[in-house]
């Protein structure tokens, strides 16, 4: 039996507004995900700005679309504009790639590197939508963190190594004649590298959809991982994205190895060598940056 049934009055100034934007924004579309109780409430309190669904439908066993569990469920309905609901769906596959991350250091690099500590910095977390005082190139020239750090644990404190951004999509990198990364993520990675001394590697994940209609739930098909010197060498064009007011750097795939090679990049400590590169030579924000 659904516990969570709260609704949207159809007398609120939100109704026929966007769910996940703070100011009112006209979004006549009703968008629709299969959710547990747990993440429906997590939902609405913290990216829908406390706006209840407008519809809950009939219970059934299938995958959640945030926590991505096998549960009970239900279809759940809010107005929600297109590019917030593209960011909501995109929520369970950063949960899930990141799982992937943490398992991928369990099972492979700590039987081999016992001191080397993975520690999520950047836990993937809801969020509205509302206009930023900075921009995004403002803000990445005072960033410090990324989605993970690794650091070396002797008993008697951490040393931190390197970065690891975590980057999803549903393509292999050796399927790819190009890969993308907006300019406001790699002014992100820059920022952070050049303000704490410290290189950052790259790992791409390879998410997918498997389907038990009516759900779905996201599946990791592979890793692939680079170092910011080398993406950055790899840069074949900067060009907005088509259909978006949003500028992507494009990258040849031949910069990225794949996941297994990574525990090499480790034993032979490359990146000490990266640590003192881009401490003689920091790298450079884009020259553009946009909300």
């Amino acid at each position: 039996m659904l516990e969570y049934q709260d609704i949207i009055s159809r007398s609120s100034e939100f109704w026929e507004a966007c769910a996940r934007h703070t100011a009112r924004q006209t979004a006549r579309t009703l968008q629709t995900g299969y959710y547990c109780d747990d993440c429906a409430r997590r939902l609405t309190h913290e990216a829908f700005n406390d706006r209840p669904p407008v519809y809950h439908g009939v219970e059934l066993l299938g995958s959640c679309g945030l926590c991505n569990v096998m549960k009970t469920v239900a279809s759940r309905q809010w107005f929600v504009c297109g590019i917030c609901w593209n960011v909501v769906l995109a929520y369970q596959k950063s949960i899930v790639s990141g799982q992937a991350v943490h398992e991928y250091w369990r099972d492979n690099v700590k039987p081999s590197f016992p001191q080397l500590h993975l520690i999520e910095k950047e836990e993937v977390y809801l969020s509205p939508f509302a206009r930023k005082s900075k921009t995004k190139r403002q803000a990445a020239e005072s960033l410090d963190t990324l989605d993970f750090r690794v650091e070396e644990r002797p008993p008697e404190a951490g040393k931190p190594l390197f970065h690891i951004e975590l980057k999803s999509g549903p393509s292999a990198i050796d399927e790819m004649r190009e890969f993308q990364l907006d300019v406001n993520d790699s002014d992100d990675i820059v920022g952070a590298a050049n303000n704490t001394g410290l290189p950052v590697y790259v790992f791409h994940v390879q998410t997918a959809f498997e389907y038990d209609p009516p759900t779905r739930s996201s599946v990791v098909r592979g890793i692939w991982w680079t170092d910011v010197f080398t993406l950055l060498e790899h840069r074949l064009a900067v060009r907005a994205r088509r259909g978006e007011d949003k500028d992507a750097g494009y990258y040849s795939p031949f910069a990225f190895k794949t996941i297994e090679t990574f525990l090499q990049e480790l034993r032979d400590k490359k990146y000490i060598q990266l640590r003192d590169r881009l401490r003689k030579t920091p790298l450079t924000l884009s020259k553009t940056g946009r909300l």
